[in-house]
């Protein structure tokens, strides 16, 4: 059984929140898109089903997926540091689903 994360980005689908900001001028208010961002953690059967799941409940549309992964140092993506912090967080979430061990993937807004 494999473990696995990866990240799921959403659409927009319209929806905004209110931002606060301080500037040189004093306080104002601003809105910002809310772009929906989950990363699940599990094999890929249970990450599969995690969402379908979170789809179906929040109705959100799924614009792009990638791998949270320890880069290859032959890729274009190679970065230590980087990986030494995604080695890390894949530790915590795999030391979280063995203590949980209820057969569900782990989902968390990244």
């Amino acid at each position: 059984m494999e473990l696995i994360a990866q990240d799921f980005h959403f659409y927009n689908n319209g929806v905004y929140k209110t931002i606060e900001k301080l500037s040189p001028q004093g306080w104002f208010t601003d809105i910002k898109k809310v772009e929906p961002s989950i990363r699940i953690f599990g094999t890929q059967k249970q990450i599969d089903k995690a969402l379908d799941n979170y789809i179906e409940m929040t109705g959100l549309n799924l614009d792009e997926c990638y791998d949270f992964k320890v880069e290859e140092q032959s890729t274009q993506f190679y970065n230590k540091e980087r990986n030494e912090i995604i080695k890390n967080k894949l530790q915590e979430y795999k030391n979280i689903y063995d203590v949980l061990s209820n057969d569900s993937a782990l989902i968390t807004t990244i």
